[in-house]
């Protein structure tokens, strides 16, 4: 039933003051509804209480993750939600009943404020701030309840409903760009079945958000691109996108068209995936975050050799021409630099030598993709995309700088792209002012380009080599990220 923490560790009145239901309250009445508490720990799979069980307290989980639900016939459970921030839990039930309706399950390790429930009933019914602040919760959890229900019934497809789930995990109202990360603190089953989804579904639904260029996935951890949930296409930054119905073809492999602004962002892509594998590739050799960079390396040659075939078979007309072959001739000598099983060192002028010749080829080609699109807006996506590869290119070249190889050519290299980049996103800021969602986003890149720029060059406070690598790569993560949805707002402009 939960152990009781000691408050010399926690001061109840600070616990309850961070949620949203009694930040503010006169202190009197804090320290009043402080003394009628108890701070709880619980173990994953404790229960907090069981259905059935009276309602003697309110329950006000400060961290980690609870899992309510119910039985149903043929002990068949139905998930009522997952609640992984602060709120109080079953606030239905604490104010409307007698009894609890639905099981409550730590998930996680749990930190909750017990709160007795006759003091709190006397203080909401005194305190007409606190009885809004109640009616306002329970309204809250009635609109999501409804909305439920009603897209159940509609049909409403699964990645709508992890995208809907996904925001609301997010607090609901995300910003006009930039990013939100969210962490999944329980397992996709579990939170398929809250959502009224399989978890094969609610996999497909993550990479179909992912194409779309709506999150990125991390592990556990799903960075939110703000700006790619709405509608630019549409100009109507108050705009959702919708996946209510079969979404819209953005360059996946279902359709055999694409848009000119997605032919030439697919096109863009590899120029990045060929600066990422060589990243990847010198941190395996400097043996920094290893099996991050073993896994990075494989998935980007997949995602390198799939979106050549797929290219192949959009291009039966062959318009990319030679453009595409001269790619496909000099990538099998790229990859098996890549996976050769020399000494590292004494390959690595090669494999830059080798990522530069493929980088201006696979920028020919993206050159080539652009000549054949009509919208005015098409060169912008290949301009984004160019600084989406500048972002990997100049990672590349700061590892290899620092691993002591092609000194002389690395310096001028990292140079003219720290000047292009600057000089592209003062060209994409000039075009993008129209667009509120892209020129907010924009701006998000503007500030997380001088972080990545200032980070680059050595600093006593860094204690390693490795630790300043580290975080030059995740300023260049989070960089890309953001770029990377820039390039996706400006495809879908120019459809």
């Amino acid at each position: 039933m939960g152990s009781e923490v000691s408050e010399r560790k926690w001061g109840v009145g600070e616990l309850l003051s961070r949620d949203a239901l009694f930040a503010g309250l006169p202190a009197a009445k804090l320290g009043a509804l402080a003394g009628a508490c108890r701070i709880l720990e619980f173990d994953p799979h404790e229960f907090l209480y069981r259905a059935g069980e009276p309602v003697r307290d309110a329950h006000l989980l400060i961290s980690g993750t609870v899992k309510r639900a119910m039985m149903l016939s043929g002990d068949t459970e139905k998930i009522v939600e997952l609640v992984q921030s602060s709120q109080l839990l079953g606030i239905g039930e604490v104010f409307g009943d007698a009894g609890y309706g639905a099981s409550c399950e730590a998930m996680t390790h749990c930190l909750v404020v017990a709160i007795d429930l006759p003091k709190l009933r006397a203080m909401v019914r005194e305190d007409l701030d606190l009885s809004w602040r109640v009616i306002q919760a329970m309204a809250h959890r009635q609109y999501a309840i409804e909305f439920d229900v009603t897209a159940f019934r509609q049909g409403v497809i699964g990645t709508q409903r992890v995208l809907d789930y996904l925001v609301e995990l997010a607090g609901g109202h995300p910003g006009l760009a930039g990013e939100t990360t969210v962490t999944l603190k329980t397992s996709k089953k579990m939170i398929a079945a809250q959502i009224g989804i399989t978890a094969e579904s609610f996999s497909r639904s993550l990479r179909l958000l992912s194409e779309n260029g709506v999150i990125v996935v991390e592990g556990r951890k799903v960075h939110i691109q703000n700006a790619a949930l709405l509608d630019t296409q549409v100009g109507n930054p108050g705009q959702r996108l919708s996946f209510s119905r079969k979404a819209k073809s953005t360059g996946g492999p279902a359709g055999k068209t694409l848009s000119p602004g997605a032919l030439i962002n697919l096109c863009g892509r590899t120029r990045m995936q060929a600066q990422q594998m060589a990243m990847d590739w010198a941190m395996l050799g400097q043996n920094i975050a290893p099996s991050k960079a073993e896994r990075g390396l494989r998935r980007s040659t997949a995602q390198f050799e799939q979106i050549l075939g797929q290219l192949a078979e959009l291009d039966p007309s062959h318009a990319l021409g030679d453009s595409l072959a001269r790619v496909k001739d000099l990538w099998p000598p790229y990859r098996d630099a890549l996976f050769s099983t020399e000494t590292p060192l004494d390959k690595a002028e090669a494999v830059l030598e080798l990522s530069e010749d493929i980088l201006a080829a696979l920028d020919r080609l993206t050159r080539e993709a652009e000549s054949h699109a009509n919208p005015p807006v098409a060169p912008y996506v290949n301009i984004a995309g160019r600084n989406r590869m500048l972002s990997q290119r100049i990672g590349k070249l700061f590892l290899f700088r620092e691993w002591g190889v092609s000194l002389a050519a690395i310096g001028q290299r990292m140079s003219d792209s720290l000047s292009e980049f600057e000089a592209n996103l003062e060209e994409l800021k000039r075009s993008g002012v129209a667009v509120p969602e892209l020129a907010a986003q924009l701006d998000e890149v503007d500030a997380l380009w001088r972080k990545f720029a200032s980070v680059l060059d050595p600093d006593v406070t860094y204690a390693s080599k490795e630790r300043h690598a580290l975080a030059v790569l995740a300023e260049g993560e989070r960089l890309l990220r953001n770029v990377d949805t820039a390039v996706k707002l400006y495809e879908r402009l120019a459809r």
